[in-house]
């Protein structure tokens, strides 16, 4: 079973967090992606907060909903991957290199990696994001912090071609909500 270490700071009074259910999304997330060992650490913090991290990191001087730092992923040697998601000492599964099928989209980012990294959340964007979706400040939180772990894995949305298949993780990765 692999090894992760979950810390979640609370550092804002807007939202209450279910610390439990977001450790087990961090789970859920890791092992979708294969990640051999992980130690994770999330903030949960208000637009004040979020807006200085943005501003001292990424130069924007303004509060966004998720930030991801990762500080360092190593590839973990002796674990074999398989395609369907779950580490196994059984012969490796290798994705389906037939014509129209995307290899890409089917090699998981995290895969056999050791991944150290911080993710810091805002709760107010949350409210006004949830208010303006027609979802649950609950729900956004889930989906930042996948975002956020999705990112720490090696996936990024700056092509449409990325995004899709950052937006495709997200949705597995959420569908136990």
């Amino acid at each position: 079973m692999p090894k992760y270490s979950i810390a979640i700071a609370n550092r804002q009074r807007a939202l209450r967090i279910d610390r439990r259910a977001m450790a087990m999304l961090v789970r859920r997330v890791l092992g979708l992606e294969q990640v051999a060992a992980a130690e994770i650490s999330i903030a949960f913090v208000g637009d004040a907060e979020m807006q200085a991290v943005n501003r001292q990191y990424l130069n924007h001087d303004f509060p966004t909903d998720v930030i991801s730092f990762l500080l360092g992923a190593t590839p973990v040697s002796g674990r074999q991957v398989t395609k369907a998601g779950s580490h196994s000492g059984k012969k490796q599964q290798v994705p389906d290199f037939r014509p129209g099928h995307n290899v890409q989209a089917a090699i998981r980012r995290g895969a056999c990696k050791s991944i150290d990294g911080e993710i810091v959340i805002s709760t107010e964007t949350a409210l006004s994001n949830a208010s303006r979706l027609g979802t649950t400040p609950q729900h956004e939180l889930a989906l930042y912090l996948a975002h956020g772990l999705l990112h720490l894995c090696g996936y990024d949305d700056l092509s449409p071609r990325e995004k899709r298949l950052m937006r495709r993780r997200e949705a597995e990765a959420l569908t136990f909500l």
